[in-house]
């Protein structure tokens, strides 16, 4: 059986050039999905304590949340980019990317005070969406405990993410040389 990055592909230059593009859909779409969904689940599990929720970036993570919050038996809340038909009340968080910048928008009413909550996204970069989560659940007076992801690109960033966030990730680092995901475990 392959590696969990022999199904994911690298793009490079996209979406623009000097960016390479870690493309999970073919991960997703392949034999090792429920490995990576049950890895991350038992991950949760470990690391995490009692969250009551789980939350997904758009639009990845969705695919990722929504499969560990129905195997942890918690609810799933989606955090949308701006623009995307979301009706009520929203709250607005705006981030950098490696190219720009984006805005989140989380609905008003679906978290609480007493809310204890794992972000879920598919890879992590400069932490941007990431750290914009975090501080749109805050807003509604819940607790971060964590985020999961399959990627962490701490080549991507420079400063130490565990200062903000714990991050528990299948970890892979970029390979400077050639361009390419190297397992680290």
């Amino acid at each position: 059986m392959k590696n969990l990055k022999d199904f994911i592909r690298t793009i490079p230059d996209y979406p623009i050039k000097g960016i390479n593009f870690y493309d999970l859909n073919s991960l997703f779409a392949g034999p090792k999905y429920n490995q990576v969904i049950n890895d991350l689940v038992d991950k949760c599990a470990e690391y995490y304590d009692t969250p009551t929720h789980i939350v997904g970036i758009e639009s990845r993570g969705f695919v990722l949340g929504a499969a560990i919050a129905y195997a942890m038996k918690l609810p799933f809340v989606m955090v949308r980019k701006e623009g995307s038909k979301y009706p009520g009340e929203l709250l607005k968080e705006t981030y950098d990317l490696e190219y720009g910048s984006d805005t989140l928008v989380l609905q008003k009413g679906l978290l609480g005070h007493t809310s204890r909550v794992i972000i879920v996204d598919d890879l992590v970069a400069t932490a941007g969406s990431m750290l914009a989560t975090k501080r749109l659940v805050e807003q509604t007076g819940a607790s971060v405990l964590g985020g999961a992801c399959v990627i962490d690109l701490k080549y991507a960033r420079d400063f130490n993410l565990s200062e903000e966030l714990e991050l528990y990730a299948l970890e892979y680092e970029w390979n400077k040389d050639d361009g390419t995901l190297q397992e680290t475990q």
